[in-house]
């Protein structure tokens, strides 16, 4: 039975105990290539941001849920060993605060500067271990120059495949999908999540 390690949902990085930087993905997409794993007979082990708890697929093991990147990292870490399938969906955030504030900051009738750092690349830094006989998967969601930049990460990334996206496929229940490898681009469309996730597996099995 093959293993399969998804990475879903948002990352929220926090600067104070009740305010964030994040962004509007769903986990939506995550789940939908869960149910196909389980459907195609595979060990599935699951990572998830925060959504809400409809966005999770049913599992027979515990769903994994982390906030941030660096917690969501660290329980990769853990589990890419033993998987011989990993699926980077997770809208991972691209910044963290520098310093987060143990109390709420209070409104101010004046501006408010946060400086930040970056994320650690979760994909990058598991898939330079990658093995021969492990195959990994990403997302790229872009505004413009999509498949330049999608190719750009998935060489970078040390990856077997891509799945370009755009912003509008947040939170939804479909998007324009194209597929890219090392060999190919398919330009797939416009497809429901579920459409999408059976077309990512037909391509890596």
């Amino acid at each position: 039975m093959k293993k399969v390690l998804i990475l879903s949902g948002p990352t929220h990085e926090y600067f104070d105990p009740v305010r964030f930087i994040g962004n509007a993905s769903s986990g939506k997409m995550g789940k939908a290539i869960a149910e196909e794993a389980l459907d195609r007979g595979a060990d599935v082990t699951f990572i998830s941001g925060p959504v809400p708890e409809p966005h999770l697929p049913n599992l027979e093991r515990p769903v994994c849920r982390v906030t941030g990147a660096e917690e969501m990292l660290a329980a990769a870490r853990d589990r890419f060993p033993a998987a011989d399938l990993i699926i980077f969906a997770a809208a991972v955030a691209d910044f963290q605060p520098l310093k987060k504030s143990t109390e709420k900051l209070p409104k101010a009738e004046k501006n408010l500067s946060i400086e930040l750092q970056p994320t650690p690349d979760i994909a990058a830094t598991l898939c330079a271990c990658k093995r021969t006989d492990q195959k990994a998967v990403g997302f790229a969601l872009q505004t413009h120059d999509g498949e330049v930049r999608a190719r750009e990460k998935l060489v970078s990334k040390n990856l077997d495949g891509i799945v370009l996206n755009t912003p509008a496929t947040l939170g939804a229940e479909n998007g324009i999908f194209t597929w890219i490898d090392l060999k190919t681009v398919e330009r797939w469309g416009p497809l429901t999540k579920a459409e999408c996730a059976k077309r990512i597996f037909d391509m890596i099995d």
